[in-house]
């Protein structure tokens, strides 16, 4: 297999940023070699005629649209048919979590009760009973699309910067 196919490939399919030594390591490279690949695999994404590009980000690289690209094919993304009110929903979950339902809607409004359905079934909130109402919280799955561990985590990328 040849070595820069298989960091391509890595890239691609990484949901957060790859450090070299974790692609030395899974790879079975040494990071030097990772370097000078990565460094390649730039150089010919930069090309006007690529559509993605690779980027340096939080001490890892990853593979994505180009920033003038992102907005012509932002429809076609995974989780771009979520509503904003929706998304607003989800960062309440997210920032406050876990969080009782009947707080949720008495910050939220009735409408919480639907947008908390939709985030269950799309995998990305956990509903559990709490007497007469519900305990909510994010689920794994939406901890490992930010790259965290932990809700705290997630709450500390939800800050506002100041």
């Amino acid at each position: 297999m040849e070595p820069k196919a298989l960091i391509e490939a890595a890239l691609f399919v990484a949901d957060r940023p790859l450090s070299p030594a974790r692609l030395a390591q899974v790879l079975g490279l040494s990071e030097e070699a990772v370097g000078r690949l990565i460094q390649a695999l730039a150089d010919e994404y930069s090309s006007p005629d690529r559509g993605l590009e690779v980027v340096q980000e939080g001490g890892g690289y990853v593979l994505q649209v180009k920033a003038e690209l992102a907005d012509a094919v932002r429809p076609l993304a995974p989780g771009q048919d979520i509503p904003e009110p929706v998304l607003r929903t989800l960062a309440l979950i997210a920032y406050r979590g876990p969080i009782l339902q009947s707080e949720l809607v008495r910050l939220r409004g009735q409408r919480a009760y639907s947008h908390v359905r939709e985030l269950v079934e799309r995998g990305l909130v956990r509903a559990e009973e709490d007497g007469v109402t519900k305990r909510l919280s994010v689920t794994k799955a939406l901890l490992s699309y930010f790259g965290v561990e932990t809700e705290e985590q997630l709450r500390s990328l939800l800050e506002p910067e100041g």
